[in-house]
């Protein structure tokens, strides 16, 4: 058992470089994509929006990025929320925190917890009536 749990690691490990790789990509297309937007996103932009925060939410916990990947599924939570409408400063402030989540320790474990929180806040403030 302990092998097998070595070789895994060791596999994961091989694959560290792509996926952070891949999920540098999908900010830079999160990025690109709101460049393009002048007050909502199409329905295709939105559509892709999410596609790229969701593979960030789905890898960013094998290489220790739980933070990033919930930050990213917050994203997501919130471009379902404010359909058909948009909040430039909510998706601003969650794509910053993307951002600076990438690189875990730019953040304290505390400041990472802080940042979470305050998306949710954003969030919640974003979709109230």
């Amino acid at each position: 058992m302990s092998e097998a749990v070595a070789r895994a690691d060791l596999h994961l490990e091989l694959l560290r470089e792509k996926t952070l790789a891949v999920m540098a990509d999908c900010l830079a297309g999160i990025d690109s994509i709101i460049a393009q937007i002048d007050v909502t996103p199409t329905p295709e932009r939105r559509k892709k929006l999410h596609e790229l925060s969701c593979t960030i939410t789905a890898l960013g916990g094998m290489f220790q990025r739980d933070a990033l990947s919930q930050a990213a599924y917050s994203f997501c939570r919130l471009i379902d929320a404010t359909e058909p409408g948009w909040d430039a400063a909510a998706v601003s402030v969650h794509v910053g925190a993307m951002r600076l989540l990438f690189t875990p320790a730019r953040v304290t474990a505390e400041g990472q917890a802080k940042l979470l929180e305050g998306l949710l806040k954003v969030r919640r403030h974003s979709v109230a009536p």
